[in-house]
């Protein structure tokens, strides 16, 4: 029993040990979770208080940032300011009060020491006026280092900011080249790096996840985000540039001598004219066109090639009246009467012409356009003198809409243009189709009308008054003319060749009568006894076409050139002669607009040549140069003469007469309305072919041109009568009326020509860059400022800009 009562007791001594360790495990473990958790709120309380610091400072560095944004003057500022400067008070008090707490100190301890009393007195004596002596002075000296430290914190702030702001900007600026994204890609993953070899092995995996959010979905859109500000931004800026320049480049001013061919142009004669005076002008334009007399002339052969070509179908009765019919397959909408244009040249053509312009805009797959076609036909056949016509097909050319003044919305429909006019619109009424020519009335009713004096007093003012253009009288029974269909038709063609020189002269109608009794130095002496004809010709008074100079000619003193015309068709004949006679004195400005008038020989058969002036800003020279070119015209008529009348042609054959007009181009604009504009850009290059030539002889016909080195042009007609000059062909990338100056051209294509070169794409792209990088960092009253100052400059570097901002002020 006793044996078993030890086991017994043995074995519960062991459970009662094995029950406490157990107890003493568990507690250890509760002991070990309390640390851990400890220790894990410990940090994560280190982490919270680090995070708050770091948002502390930045909401500080924010408001220093406003306040520096908002001047020192600012609310936020001034806190700052005043937040340590009270720092800086409380530790100089703090110094002051330290040294009177000692003192204080001082004499408790000696009060409680009764035996020492005279001997503390009279320490406490020199140290009490020691204090009060000096601290005054400690206190201004602690004061002013305060006041430096503090000025020195505020510089350090004012370049923390700068540092900051020329930090984001680079930024921006990388982004935007795209160097910025991949930066920050190659920081992040350093970053990520750096952390995973600080952190533990329990959170690596935590970290790896967290790293691999990084790429998430959120994160991809915010890198997206980054690259939409630069990458994109400078794609979506080349894309609108690319649109720009080919806007620009739909204009083509070349197109305006292209394909609208008339053969009694090409011969220079009218269209009723006989055979003998066709046979007559191709004699004269063989002659002169021949290649073997144009050896190195490939465009004379070609010339050449279309006299002869003109000269067979009019010459042959048969093939003249099928020319005259013009018609075309039946059920077809095909126009011989009329030009077809397009969205390329529309503008070129119609909107920089001087001539008055009929516009037919129609649907081809359109019913009532196919049922308008033959009157349209008609109508432009019949009143091919009077006006220039022209078809816009939507179908095909829709974008020429935009040229027009309002939307067209229904089809067939006609415009009419003239330079200076607005246009009208003429829209077919189809219930009156019955009629023989709907569009006639129209025709009358938007045709130009002619200034016709009907007072004496006031053809005397307007004679007599002071005006920069040349004015042109045409006088004679004007009443009776515009009475009748064969008057009014012929009458119309000289209304049409006013409007046509308009921008050189100003004309006025009146009759002969008014025109004895008020300026009788204006009209012919012949005036009443002349034999005009019939009264379809014009009656029996005699026309007189009257001329008298501006101011600018230095002859208004001197009497009017006068000629007269004994008929209302010669009148046309006459006018041209004058404009001519008057122009040759002169030398106008050569734009794309009047081009084909002064250099291509428009409306005339005469050889015409071009002498081109460049950038010749003395008045002096352009006289002296008019002055030598009168000479030689004089001279070379004289020697004209003197050998037709020694008869030592051969073979009879006359040298055909030609004529020079003497233009002037500009290579740099003026930013007054009234001054020239410059020539194209490209001009230079066709400049340098003839290498910088002061003068240069241009024949728009055959494209040829030559340099002229003389200071004078005392001899120019002789050097080309007699093949003196050697003109060379000007290549086929070079258009000579691509290259002149446009007065009305739109800022738009101006801008887009510039944005096409490299220099203007450059910049272009450096300057929308430099924009989005630093506007964001200022203010919008800064940026409003910096808004203004720019328009400033660019209205001093950009002349034509200046210019049509005058023009706004001053005409409109």
């Amino acid at each position: 029993m006793g044996k078993v009562d030890r086991c017994e007791q043995l074995k519960k001594e062991s459970q009662s040990q094995r029950k406490k360790f157990v107890q003493d495990m568990r507690q250890n473990e509760k002991e070990q979770e309390k640390l851990k958790r400890q220790y894990l709120k410990e940090q994560e309380e280190a982490k919270a208080a680090e995070a708050k610091a770091r948002a502390k400072a930045r909401s500080a560095n924010g408001r220093f940032e406003k306040a520096l944004q908002a001047g020192k003057s600012s609310s936020t500022f001034s806190k700052a300011s005043g937040h340590l400067k009270q720092e800086s008070d409380d530790e100089e008090e703090d110094e002051v009060i330290q040294p009177k707490n000692k003192l204080r100190q001082v004499r408790d301890d000696d009060n409680d020491d009764g035996d020492d009393d005279d001997e503390a007195e009279e320490v406490l004596q020199p140290t009490t006026s020691s204090l009060s002596g000096g601290a005054g002075k400690v206190k201004e000296t602690k004061k002013q280092q305060k006041k430096n430290k503090h000025k020195d914190e505020m510089r350090f702030l004012v370049q923390e900011q700068r540092a900051a702001r020329r930090q984001r900007i680079i930024s921006r600026l990388l982004h935007i080249f795209v160097i910025g994204f991949f930066w920050d890609g190659t920081e992040e993953r350093s970053t990520q790096k750096s952390s995973k070899q600080e952190s533990s092995k329990q959170r690596s995996k935590g970290n790896s996840k967290s790293s691999s959010d990084s790429w998430s979905f959120g994160s991809l859109m915010d890198k997206a985000s980054v690259f939409m500000q630069g990458p994109m931004l400078m794609l979506i800026f080349t894309v609108v540039l690319g649109f720009l320049v080919i806007a620009g480049e739909d204009y083509n001013p070349d197109s305006l001598q292209s394909q609208d061919i008339n053969l009694y142009e090409v011969l220079g004669v009218d269209n009723e004219a006989d055979v003998l005076s066709i046979r007559k002008a191709y004699k004269n334009l063989a002659l002169t066109w021949h290649p073997d007399k144009n050896p190195n002339c490939e465009a004379c052969a070609a010339r050449f090639a279309t006299i002869g070509e003109a000269y067979e179908i009019l010459n042959n009765p048969e093939k003249r009246k099928a020319y005259d019919q013009r018609r075309a397959p039946d059920g077809s909408l095909e126009s011989i009467a009329s030009v077809d244009l397009t969205a390329e040249d529309f503008e070129s053509r119609v909107l920089r012409s001087n001539d008055i312009w009929y516009v037919e805009v129609y649907n081809s797959n359109d019913g009532m356009s196919k049922s308008f076609h033959p009157m349209w036909e008609d109508f432009a056949q019949t009143n091919h003198a009077l006006a220039h016509f022209g078809r816009v097909d939507v179908s095909k050319h829709r974008n020429a809409l935009r040229f027009f003044p309002q939307r067209v919305l229904m089809f067939p429909v006609v415009w009419r243009f003239v330079r200076g006019q607005e246009p009208e619109m003429f829209q077919p009424n189809f219930n009156e189709v019955e009629r023989s020519n709907p569009l006639a009335p129209f025709i009358q009713a938007t045709y130009p009308e002619a200034r016709i004096f009907k007072g004496g007093e006031e053809l005397k003012n307007w004679w007599s008054s002071s005006s920069e253009l040349p004015r042109i009288l045409i006088s004679g029974p004007v009443g009776n003319a515009r009475g009748g269909r064969g008057n009014q038709m012929h009458f119309s063609q000289v209304v049409r060749a006013t409007v046509l020189w308009s921008e050189f002269f100003d004309v006025a109608f009146a009759d002969s009568k008014i025109v004895s009794m008020s300026l009788p130095e204006a009209a012919t002496k012949a005036a009443g006894t002349g034999k005009g004809g019939k009264g379809g010709k014009g009656g029996s008074t005699p026309w007189s076409i009257a001329l008298r100079q501006n101011a600018t000619s230095g002859a208004t003193g001197s009497a009017p050139e006068v000629k007269s015309a004994s008929t209302l068709e010669k009148v046309l004949k006459q006018f041209q002669e004058v404009v001519w006679h008057s122009l040759s004195d002169r030398a106008p400005h050569l734009t794309i607009r009047n081009y084909g008038q002064l250099c291509g020989g428009a409306h005339t058969a005469i050889r015409t040549y071009c002498c081109v002036m460049v950038d010749a800003a003395d008045e002096t020279k352009v006289k002296e140069a008019l002055a030598g070119l009168k000479a030689s015209r004089l001279a070379f008529a004289q020697e004209a003469l003197e050998i037709q009348n020694s008869g030592d042609e051969e073979g009879g054959e006359e040298e055909e007469p030609f004529h020079i007009q003497v233009v002037q181009v500009s290579t740099s604009s003026s930013r007054l309305p009234w001054k020239p504009v410059a020539a194209g850009s490209g001009f230079n290059s066709l400049w340098s072919v003839v290498k910088k030539a002061p003068f240069f002889v241009f024949e728009a016909e055959t494209r040829r041109l030559t340099p002229v080195w003389t200071a004078s042009l005392g001899d120019l007609y002789q050097q080309i009568a007699y093949d003196d000059l050697k003109f060379s062909e000007l290549p086929e990338s070079h258009g000579f009326g691509a290259l002149l100056s446009d007065p009305e051209a739109p800022l738009q294509r101006e801008f887009s020509h510039f944005l096409a070169t490299p220099l203007g794409a450059a910049g272009a792209f450096m300057l929308a860059a430099l924009a989005s990088a630093i506007l964001p960092e200022f203010s919008w009253s800064t940026i409003g400022a910096t808004a203004v100052g720019f328009a400033g400059v660019l209205l001093v570097s950009w002349p034509l800009l200046t210019r049509r901002c005058l023009e706004f002020i001053l005409f409109r």
